[in-house]
């Protein structure tokens, strides 16, 4: 028998992002807090089992698992998930990233996202369907997805969409150069500042030895 079903807990769809589960507890839990309940038992147990599920489902790796047991082993609840499908989803992921502001951004969840639709179940469903331009599509869609992130989050999506890309040259070769420039442009962002300094103080030592 397994768990209840920690989506209809915390009142969201199955497709949530992480965003929409996170703001969905915190309104739950300050509903349910014991705060609030003060000696109410059904507030109790319902804050209980609001933490629960956000335990699982606010993070990226549980709730791939529970997705796995919960869903993938009964297809009565859960409609069989497709290539097709998931490539879908990763250009609108993409369409949404293209609209936001990068220096606003919830990192936090746009990675989240991306790695949702790179569970090892979707890998595996997407390596046994074997369409190049499928694959193409994905690596395309969350490439730019990943360009928002920190160097280390791109890092991890790069290494995960290597193993998709498998021995296609052409792929292989389109993430290696997308971390390729990543990092250069996180080095550049790093010392960029100290670099400015240097050549500043060494201005106004030129300056001061003319005069």
């Amino acid at each position: 028998m397994i768990e209840s079903n920690y989506y209809n807990t915390l009142k969201v769809s199955p497709n949530a992002s992480a965003e929409e589960i996170k703001k969905a507890y915190r309104k739950l839990a300050m509903q349910y807090h014991p705060d609030v309940a003060g000696d109410n038992q059904a507030f109790t147990e319902q804050f209980r089992a609001i933490k629960t599920a956000y335990d699982v489902l606010g993070n990226s790796k549980t709730r791939q698992q529970y997705h796995y047991k919960h869903f993938y082993k009964d297809f009565k609840t859960q409609p069989v998930v497709t290539a097709e499908m998931i490539a879908e989803q990763a250009k609108e992921l993409a369409a949404f990233s293209r609209v936001l502001d990068p220096y606003r951004i919830n990192e936090e969840g746009l990675y989240d996202e991306i790695m949702a639709l790179l569970t090892q179940y979707n890998l595996t469903i997407l390596k046994q369907n074997n369409n190049a331009g499928l694959k193409k599509t994905i690596i395309v869609s969350l490439l730019y997805c990943a360009q928002l992130l920190t160097f280390n989050k791109t890092q991890t999506v790069s290494n995960t969409l290597l193993s998709l890309a498998g021995d296609e040259v052409l792929l292989v070769g389109m993430i290696e150069d997308h971390t390729r420039l990543q990092k250069r442009l996180h080095y550049w962002n790093t010392y960029k500042l100290a670099l400015a300094v240097i050549i500043t103080i060494g201005l106004c030592v030129a300056m001061y030895l003319l005069v």
